[in-house]
This record gives structure tokens, sequence and C-alpha cells, in this order.
């Protein structure tokens, strides 16, 4: 059957932004919500101006050269060393913007331009280095260069410069769980108290989970109606939480992850030069056509790794 609306079937960007009768801005529908990044760069972000790369001091053992004493006794006057450091890699994100000369000409003219061109092609570049970014702490993502990922930093292995393998103070608690209907809501409160410092005190703060454990755990709350505050009952929830601190998921962490990280030691770094700015276009000599690209240098980074937890294999 012959198509029957004025709309082809395949479309360019320019026809898309230009021709008349057409809605007044670009819908979309690929992009899903950061959560996890977004979050980081609300509360958590950190601007540094340079350096050659990120580095954290730490206490990495128990001070105990004091003690006790009576009248003239003999004091320890020798102090150990507790004290380390962290050295993280800055990591680099980019995102072109290109925009010939042809398509500009062509969406150019008021009497059907509807929509900017060039503006919808910076939008959707900072939509997809924003998703880029959230891939990229989510879950370990091919190719060298990448961020710090949430895996790889609630784990046990090497983080930065410090191989926790050998430096156990360098260690997050990782629990193998299984079905969350028989054993989630234990694993989750073991793994709380293994990293917490005290009843109330150096507690998880946040919990980050994939869509599918969040339903999982939405269906154990369900009879409570916990929700946080400011939410309205219904049949659902506004909110969930676990023991009063937020619980959401990301859009792309990985099958089965559950993680309970203390954003009192969680950093999303960012060179204050660097963070999401557009450079300015260029035209190669060769061709009419101008390019720009979108920047944002950094990384994700712990200060105490210790008291982050994963739960893995969740069914």
């Amino acid at each position: 059957m012959a198509n029957e609306y004025a709309l082809q079937t395949t479309l360019d960007q320019v026809l898309v932004t230009s021709l008349a009768d057409y809605g007044s801005s670009v819908t979309d529908n690929a992009y899903s919500s950061n959560t996890i990044f977004g979050a980081l760069g609300r509360e958590r972000k950190t601007t540094i101006n340079g350096g050659a790369s990120i580095i954290r001091q730490l206490a990495d053992a128990v001070q105990n050269d004091g003690g006790f004493y009576l009248g003239n006794d003999s004091l320890n006057t020798s102090q150990s060393d507790t004290l380390n450091a962290v050295e993280f890699k800055w990591q680099n994100m980019y995102e072109p913007i290109q925009i010939s000369r042809d398509e500009e000409r062509q969406n150019g003219g008021d009497e059907h331009k509807l929509i900017d061109l060039l503006g919808t092609k910076i939008n959707l570049s900072t939509l997809a280095i924003r998703r880029r970014g959230e891939q990229a702490i989510s879950t370990p993502t091919a190719g060298a260069n990448n961020l710090i990922d949430l895996e790889t930093l609630v784990n046990t292995g090497t983080l930065g410069s410090i191989p926790g393998a050998t430096q156990t103070f360098w260690q997050a608690t990782v629990t193998t769980s299984g079905a969350f209907a028989t054993q989630g809501l234990t694993d989750m409160t073991t793994a709380y108290y293994a990293v917490s410092g005290g009843e109330k005190e150096d507690n998880p703060t946040h919990f980050f989970t994939n869509k599918t454990v969040f339903q999982k755990y939405e269906q154990t709350r369900l009879p409570l109606e916990r929700l946080t505050p400011g939410g309205v009952a219904n049949a659902g929830f506004d909110g969930l939480t676990f023991k009063g601190k937020p619980l959401t998921y990301g859009n792309h962490i990985g099958s089965g992850l559950m993680f309970g990280l203390n954003m009192n030691y969680i950093e999303l770094v960012v060179d204050s030069e660097t963070d999401f700015v557009t450079t300015p276009f260029v035209m190669p000599s060769n061709q009419t056509a101008k390019v720009a690209f979108i920047l944002w240098r950094g990384n994700l980074i712990t200060t105490n790794r210790r008291r982050h937890f994963k739960l893995t294999t969740i069914s």
C-alpha cells in the first residue's frame, strides 16, 4: 500500500528540521534517564583546575603508638607511618557536532525553518555524551581510556594505583547473592553492616541497582507502603528506600547487581576547564562543513573503598 503520509519513510536531518507544518521541537525517542551520572554530578562533583593526575591522601592502617602511663613512666616518642596516597588517571570523553554548508542553507530560511538545525545537533550531541558518561560509570566498557565504573570501583582488585589484592584495606565487600525473594533483604542487611563504621556512623547512603532487581525489591515493600518524603500513597511508590536511604535503578547497571555506596567517599572529579565545554567550530581546508566537539575530562574515584558493597548474581 502506498504511503498515505507526506512524511517520507526515510528522512535526513535537514528535512526533519526544515520542512513546513512540522512540530516546533524534536521529540526524544532514543535516550533514557542518566540516573547515576546525574546524581553524582549533583551531589558528589569535585572540580579541579588541571594537573597531571588525581591524587588523594589516605590512612591505610590504625595508629597504635600511645597508651596509658603513671608518674615518670617512659613514653613512646615515635609515630607509625599510616599515610598512603592513591593516584587516578584523568579520562576524556567527547562528542562531535558537525554541520555542512548545504545543511545550514537548506535550514536557513525563516519561512520554513521551525527548528534551528545547528541547535538541534548540539542538543543531540549533549544527550549523547551524557548517555556515554552514564554507561561508562555503570558498567565496564570495552576499549581503552574509559572512566572507572561502579563494578570496578566496588571490587577487590586494583583501583587507581593501589592493588587491592595485596592491600586488603583497599577492598570493597562483594557478596554472591541469589534469589531476591528468599535472600535479597538478608544479603543487603548483612552487607550494609559489613561496610558500616557503626550502627549510625559511616553507613551506605545510596543504593543503585538495575530495573529488574529494583522491581523485585519493590514487591517486597508493597505490603509496608514505604514512601520517601513527598511520596503519594497509591498502588506503587514515588520512591524506595532501604534503612531510610534512597534506592533507585540505573538503565545501564549490569544484570543481577546492586551497589551500596557511601557517597561521603565517592567523587566525580571534573577538570574545571573541561566540564562539557564546546570547542569553537573549525572548517577543514578541503570541505564545506564545520565541526566542533563537546568535551568532558574527569573520573569517578573513591577515597575509602571498604565503605561500599556490591551484591552479585541476584535473581
